[in-house]
């Protein structure tokens, strides 16, 4: 058996917090009984209690799992250990939250006795599959989290540790956001008439089965994602072929839904293949920022890139790109399948915006890149962030405000008589990023002469 794992079994579940958890929320659900009431009665008690512990509290602990060990000053030592990282991975994530699913199983019962006198097997599976999904997706979100920042060499205050529990929260909110709009008893967040189908590549399916399977699959990758990471902590490559797997997936999965783009006044005149065209496309940029901000700028690994592309010796070449360079060769190539599609239907107004937001996007990416090529002090990604948010919000706010809108151009992509311009300007602005990227790249490689 995982001996990362039994050792946390040993810390989490001590005979006086075993002991501990089922008194309380014995004496919990048991005043919730006597007080009487729809919301106030055990079953809603156990779901808010299972948020509460498998969730909120379980995803500080996931968070906790590796940043712990570093705070001990333990985590070099379980690095040069014998255990690999899949024993790690799952040590650390299911070890370090075994006491949150105690408690959450306990109150799973509840929920899931209330279930079966109040409501058919399928819908009990079916809530089970979810609360599990949920309390999974949570904790291993913020266990990733805690991951990326181990590699990025943070620091681990109690603040940085909230939001990689944030991170946890942000992915169960959104799960439950998504989930809520298909409950057979309507929409608590937006009091809206429950979602019953889903259209997905022109094909109508039940919305909470389509969402079952969605969530189980988006749990899985998120599992594949923290192995992953955990491996290169450990020091291992990783080949790129999972990541290629993911683009594809994510582009089939978020493609299908063009039904509902359809129904954007923009883009209406758009045919079926160009809105899964352009879904697409806008993943993949989408994954393009997560990932260039997420994963670490190494200057040396840039030009060691660079060294085996000139060399010939393609397939390393392949194998050392980062995730957020193969995410933007996706976004490149389904624009230009995009950009072809429109063309031949003479929405030149529409390749127009396309390019100009190539142009945008290849120019953010740079600026990324050279930050961190810069001389001096090492830069933090939020600087960057920084810088986006004065060209995309201060900026064209500041140009609004003068009453100059014809100068937005330089910030996004406009629609109008300003769009080919606007195109000309994004990938004038890219160029000149991308050079003086290239050039800092290539300084830093210079060795340093020292005068004697």
């Amino acid at each position: 058996m995982n001996p990362e794992f039994i050792r946390n079994l040993w810390l989490e579940l001590s005979p006086r917090r075993l002991a501990t958890m089922p008194i309380i929320l014995a004496l919990i659900f048991f005043a919730a009984g006597l007080s009487g009431g729809n919301i106030y009665r055990p079953a809603s008690v156990a779901v808010a209690l299972y948020y509460f512990i498998v969730v909120i509290w379980g995803a500080r602990n996931a968070a906790l799992g590796v940043v712990g060990e570093i705070r001990d000053r333990t985590w070099d030592l379980q690095r040069l250990s014998a255990l690999s990282a899949a024993d790690m991975t799952w040590g650390k994530l299911f070890g370090a939250t075994a006491y949150n699913w105690y408690g959450g199983a306990i109150c799973l019962v509840v929920i899931l006795a209330y279930g079966f006198t109040h409501s058919d097997p399928v819908s009990v599976f079916i809530d089970l599959v979810y609360y599990l999904a949920i309390g999974v997706i949570a904790q291993a979100a913020s266990l990733l989290a805690s991951l990326i920042a181990v590699r990025r060499r943070q620091s681990h205050t109690r603040l940085e540790i909230f939001f990689y529990q944030l991170a946890g929260l942000i992915a169960a909110v959104a799960v439950i956001w998504i989930w809520d709009a298909a409950d057979p008893a309507g929409s608590m967040l937006t009091h809206k008439p429950p979602t019953d189908f889903i259209q997905w590549w022109g094909h109508g399916f039940d919305a909470r089965p389509f969402l079952l399977v969605s969530l189980a699959i988006f749990t899985a990758w998120t599992l594949v994602a923290c192995y992953r990471t955990m491996r290169l902590e450990l020091q291992m490559r990783n080949s790129p072929l999972v990541w290629l797997g993911f683009l594809i997936f994510i582009g089939i999965y978020v493609a299908g839904f063009d039904a509902w783009l359809a129904q954007d006044p923009v883009m209406a005149h758009w045919d079926a293949i160009a809105l899964r065209l352009a879904l697409a496309t806008t993943a993949y940029g989408f994954l393009t920022y997560a990932m260039v901000f997420l994963e670490p700028k190494d200057r040396v690994h840039y030009r060691w890139l660079a060294s085996e592309l000139s060399s010939g010796r393609v397939a390393k070449f392949a194998n050392g790109l980062h995730a957020w360079m193969t995410s933007y060769v996706a976004t490149l190539i389904f624009a230009g399948l995009l950009i072809w599609w429109q063309m031949r239907a003479a929405d030149l107004q529409s390749v127009a915006l396309i390019v100009a937001g190539l142009g945008f996007l290849t120019r953010d990416v740079s600026i990324f890149v050279l930050v961190h090529a810069l001389p001096g002090r090492r830069r933090g990604d939020f600087s960057v962030l920084l810088a986006l948010f004065a060209l995309y919000v201060l900026a064209p706010a500041i140009v609004n405000g003068l009453d100059l809108k014809g100068a937005l151009v330089f910030f996004y992509p406009q629609p109008g008589n300003a769009a080919w311009l606007g195109a000309a300007i994004a990938w004038t602005e890219a160029v000149l990023l991308m050079l003086l990227a290239a050039g800092r790249v290539a300084i830093a490689a210079r060795p340093k002469v020292r005068l004697a």
